[in-house]
This record gives structure tokens, C-alpha cells and sequence, in this order.
């Protein structure tokens, strides 16, 4: 796709309105990993040498390489290689969302021959009475704030964890990984 068809995409995609819709968001001076409301909505974006500070997806989208949008029923992925010239997107979706906007990418017959598996992984940082909405990682040392609702703990810690789909081809090679959903887990 071309920048501009990979905007109005992403313009236009309605997304289910019952479930969390998550982005991950790259770009060279920066990234962010927020919910998602949108072209027009605001996410935290976070980088070195600055404070994160709440910005408009519009406002970074010439600067994002590489994104994510992902519910547990689907996740549109791209990235943006610049050598490919005008069509630099490369564009996948993965799920089951059934809107017009998504009609427009090919189906892709290898994506037929590869498995599914689950699989759960914590991610950085622990919330802890002490740090509500924030996640404190101390081997960074960094405060992350990720997007999933955690009531902070009276006692023990709150590790966030991400549910992924791994796809792989018959000889068992991770071809595509597809983020579904961010969840809070409570540890003594």
C-alpha cells in the first residue's frame, strides 16, 4: 500500500466496539503502546531524552515505521519499508474482523498452510501498592503504563502479561506473531 492508502485504512476501519482495541506504535524517535481510538485519537508517546507526552496518532503517523492495532478477535499490522518506493506499507491482517475497509487486502493462500498456537508472556514491570497505573521495571530502570486496567494490590504485586498467537509453518518457524490481548495478573 501506499502511505496514503494505509491512512485512509486505518481512517476508516471500525473496530468492535466490545472489546479493548490496543496499537503499538514504532518510529525512530519513539513509540508508544496505547489504546487505540483511532487516527484522530491520542496516545502516550514515549522516548529517549523526553517525558512521554500525549499526542495525536495523525500528528506521528509520518513518523510511525511500524504499527500494530489488536483486539483479541484480530490485529492489522504493518510496516513501512522505505526502498520499496510508492507502495512502501506492507500490510497483514490476522483475526476475525469483518469490515469493508479490510476487504481491500489480498488473501494470502499461505497463510492457509500455517498453525496456530497461544501463548502468554509477562511483560516488563511489576505495580505494586506503592506505584497504582504505573509499572515500575528497576533492571532498566524505567516506569512503563501500559494499557489494561489493574487495581493496584494491598499486598504482593500485579505483573501485566500479553496473550499472543504464534503462526508457524510445518517446519514449526514462528512466521508471524499476533498480539490478542494485555491482561493483569495478581502475585503473592
Amino acid at each position: 500500500m501506499t502511505p496514503s492508502d494505509l491512512e485512509r485504512l486505518l481512517q476508516e476501519l471500525n473496530l468492535p466496539a466490545d472489546e479493548k482495541v490496543r496499537c503499538w506504535l514504532d518510529g525512530p524517535d519513539g513509540w508508544a503502546l496505547d489504546y487505540w481510538s483511532g487516527l484522530d485519537g491520542v496516545v502516550r508517546w514515549n522516548g529517549a531524552g523526553h517525558d512521554p507526552r500525549d499526542q495525536t496518532v495523525k500528528n506521528l503517523f509520518s513518523r510511525i515505521t511500524q504499527g500494530r492495532i489488536f483486539s483479541p478477535s484480530g490485529e492489522l499490522k504493518w510496516r513501512v519499508l522505505p526502498a520499496l518506493g510508492e507502495f512502501r506499507c506492507r500490510v497483514v491482517f490476522l483475526g476475525n474482523w469483518a469490515f469493508p475497509s479490510l476487504e481491500s487486502l489480498p488473501l494470502r493462500k499461505e497463510l492457509a498452510a500455517l498453525s496456530r498456537h497461544e501463548a502468554t508472556y509477562p511483560l516488563w514491570g511489576q505495580q505494586t501498592k506503592d506505584t497504582p497505573g504505573e509499572w515500575i521495571e528497576l533492571r532498566i530502570p524505567h516506569r512503563l503504563r501500559y494499557p489494561v486496567h489493574a487495581e493496584a494490590p494491598v499486598q504482593g504485586r500485579v505483573i501485566a502479561k500479553v496473550r499472543v498467537e504464534i503462526w508457524k509453518d510445518s517446519r514449526s518457524e514462528p512466521q508471524f506473531i499476533r498480539l490478542c490481548d494485555l491482561t493483569a495478573d495478581w502475585e503473592e
